[in-house]
């Protein structure tokens, strides 16, 4: 960006940002994006879903996003849904009286139309093992000049703002009021809204496939292939033979920076008990699966609240320990072993599980552990989204 376009942009944000200072908040219109505007997923499509079912005659709920086929696919659904810069969809940002978010207001949202007076409300996208937000960039910045400086006090709308912030526990709830940097007071011990998809009912079909799913964390860069298969003993003959045998369908989706290796997913289009799966929302089929297989992604967290088995896998964890940024929680003490460390260990253990999920010991370990990351008697009383909605509008 040339000097020109810098002090175009500095004077439009600037103005949209004097006009969120003074424009009426409308009270009853809630805006929402997720993943850098780029993604209608997690927990803000999650409760702007709930919040349209359920509430449309009194909120109104305002998708925005900067992807055209998103727009397209959000207004033939009936929703009301606009692009981030257009004329309609500034003013909506500019009136809305709350803003839900999953990963910053300037990533998710237009940031200079969310005036001090709009509520942002993080929703964030997972309960962290690896630490985030302030706790790991805290005060650092990177050096700058005089122009640097004087840009950053003309951009005020691009620094860091969360109003309110939701949790799943106690603990949860201390990690995140220390990491985003808000009272303990601030952040809301309701659970996330995507999760209610764990207490809905599914058809139960007798003799039915016993569904696992494989979900690693991301490694490398942007559209890196990673080896987590034939290094650690993936044979795709024996993976279907014994999988045939025991009735397992096995998917694996990796982790959307990633891809398997080419010569895998070859191998794979010719399986009938072993599939991959790109689709852009896992949340709409999570509780399809009676199992997970996973490393170090945080998704288990979330499918504790399913009382499903799940299968760590952590093949190259001492790496793992010594690569990653730290994190909040020793790895042993919030998994389940035993440890899967090859693709020979995973199947044994899908074998056991499918045949007895309900061991004692392995029960205790998962009780204890669900206890931790969720408040036990949470969604009893309502779903999570419910929760949110009331807390926001009491």
């Amino acid at each position: 960006m040339n000097k020109i376009q810098l002090a175009s942009a500095l004077v439009i944000n600037l103005f949209f940002y004097m006009l969120g200072k003074i424009i009426p908040k409308r009270k009853s219109l809630w805006v929402f994006s997720a993943w850098f505007g780029q993604k209608y997923s997690d927990n803000p499509k999650a409760f702007f879903e709930f919040v349209n079912k359920y509430h449309g005659d009194k909120t109104k709920a305002v998708w925005i996003t900067k992807k055209p086929n998103i727009l397209i696919e959000l207004q033939q659904k009936g929703y009301c849904a606009y692009h981030e810069r257009s004329y309609k969809g500034i003013w909506h940002q500019l009136r809305a009286s709350k803003a839900f978010i999953c990963q910053s207001l300037h990533d998710d949202l237009f940031s200079p139309s969310i005036g001090q007076r709009t509520e942002v409300v993080q929703l964030w996208h997972g309960i962290p093992l690896k630490k985030i937000m302030f706790d790991v960039f805290g005060e650092r910045e990177n050096p700058k000049n005089s122009m640097g400086r004087f840009i950053d006090w003309l951009s005020p709308y691009n620094k860091h703002r969360n109003d309110i912030v939701v949790a799943t526990s106690e603990l949860t709830q201390n990690v995140l009021a220390k990491a985003f940097r808000v009272p303990l007071n601030k952040v809301l011990t309701c659970g996330f809204p995507r999760n209610d998809v764990f207490f809905e009912n599914i058809e139960n079909i007798e003799n039915e496939q016993f569904k696992c799913i494989y979900m690693p964390t991301f490694r490398g860069g942007m559209a890196s292939e990673c080896d987590l298969f034939e290094k650690y003993g993936f044979d795709i003959e024996q993976m279907e033979t014994e999988l045939t045998k025991h009735n397992i369908q096995l998917t694996l989706r990796m982790h959307p920076v990633n891809k398997p290796p080419y010569q895998i997913v070859k191998q794979i289009k010719n399986s009938k008990n072993i599939q991959l799966d790109a689709g852009n929302d896992i949340y709409q089929t999570i509780n399809q699966y009676d199992c997970l297989i996973t490393d170090y992604s945080s998704i288990y967290f979330d499918f504790l609240l399913s009382n499903k088995p799940i299968v760590f896998a952590p093949f190259d964890l001492d790496l793992y320990k010594k690569r990653e940024r730290a994190l909040y929680f020793e790895f042993e003490e919030v998994t389940l072993k035993p440890y899967c460390y090859s693709w020979n260990d995973i199947l044994d253990r899908l074998i056991m599980l499918k045949n007895d999920s309900k061991s004692i010991e392995y029960k205790k370990q998962y009780d204890h552990l669900k206890a931790k990351f969720h408040d036990k008697t949470q969604h009893d009383s309502s779903p999570f989204s419910n929760q949110l909605y009331n807390e926001l509008t009491k």
